[in-house]
């Protein structure tokens, strides 16, 4: 394809944004194919300023969904290398589908509000999910196996002075382990985590508030996925500040909820959302979805 051609591309693309603080679909693109660099442009922009950014009735191998994911930087490869593709280790495996009696995938990803691996001295910056298999809608109508997106970037925006003031230098501890484990004990099949992959995820420092890497803008960096508690504040004040933060950013205003539909690739960007996946489906009820993800940077 010619560069006049590619350019030409980009000016066919129209962004939807879906509520007034979060969310947008992006129509005229064909993931498939070569992206131009005004093309990719946009699609960042739109990214930063909705924190999802969604694109319906799409048809990914998965050499097109890695390619595609690459655009954006270099990709991580997940801890649990049992759920990932054997020949493309960049896609995890999110699924209920059983094969043998095993599980293809992670059947329970993402069940609570968190933003992907904030547990990690480098979070990744973003997350991109491609839905191949979906739950079938109910008699109904009715949708299963929705995900929601909350602001943390617009919870931020709408905190008071005084709060942001009290909040500003704190610094919250984030753990993979202890969430693995709270799976487990909920009664989650998956595997315990093996030494070394617990070498590999040690607990970690983060801001409670984060600044984006690339716009400046401010997010509300703490979870109930994968935070533990605030450095050098009292248990009690600590949970008492937590339980307020997360009750801010998942305020129903500040959320979009993604109904799913196969064919559709969806971007979100970790430093401004935090997203739960609700897991109100089960077999025959069939969901395969490949996640890749986008390396970050250590959060400021």
């Amino acid at each position: 394809m010619t560069n006049a051609q590619l350019q030409e591309r980009a000016r066919d693309i129209v962004v939807k944004p879906t509520t007034p603080h979060v969310g947008a679909e992006i129509t005229g693109l064909d993931l498939s194919q070569e992206l131009s660099a005004p093309t990719l442009a946009t699609i960042v922009d739109a990214l930063h300023e909705w924190g999802v950014v969604f694109f319906r009735a799409q048809a990914l191998t998965e050499t097109q969904q890695v390619t595609f994911s690459r655009q954006f930087g270099e990709l991580e490869r997940h801890v649990l290398k049992q759920y990932t593709n054997p020949e493309f280790p960049e896609i995890l495996i999110l699924s209920n589908i059983l094969k043998e009696g095993s599980p293809v995938g992670l059947a329970d990803a993402g069940h609570h509000w968190h933003s992907d691996t904030s547990y990690r001295h480098e979070p990744d910056r973003g997350s991109i999910l491609y839905a191949r298999e979906v739950p079938t809608p109910n008699a109904h109508g009715e949708t299963a196996g929705d995900t929601l997106f909350a602001s943390a970037q617009a919870a931020y925006d709408f905190l008071e002075p005084s709060m942001k003031s009290r909040l500003q230098g704190l610094e919250a501890v984030n753990s993979y382990i202890s969430y693995y484990d709270s799976k487990i004990r909920e009664g989650s099949k998956r595997e315990p985590l093996t030494h070394e992959q617990k070498r590999r995820v040690p607990d970690t420092v983060h801001p409670l508030i984060r600044t984006h890497p690339f716009t400046g803008r401010k997010s509300i960096y703490v979870n109930p996925g994968h935070t533990l508690r605030i450095v050098g504040v009292p248990e009690d004040e600590g949970r008492e500040l937590l339980s307020d933060l997360y009750d801010r950013v998942t305020k129903p205003e500040l959320i979009y909820r993604h109904k799913w539909r196969v064919g559709d690739v969806l971007v979100w960007d970790n430093c401004v959302v935090q997203h739960n996946a609700i897991g109100d489906y089960k077999l025959p009820q069939r969901r395969l979805m490949h996640r890749t993800t986008v390396r970050g940077t250590v959060p400021f």
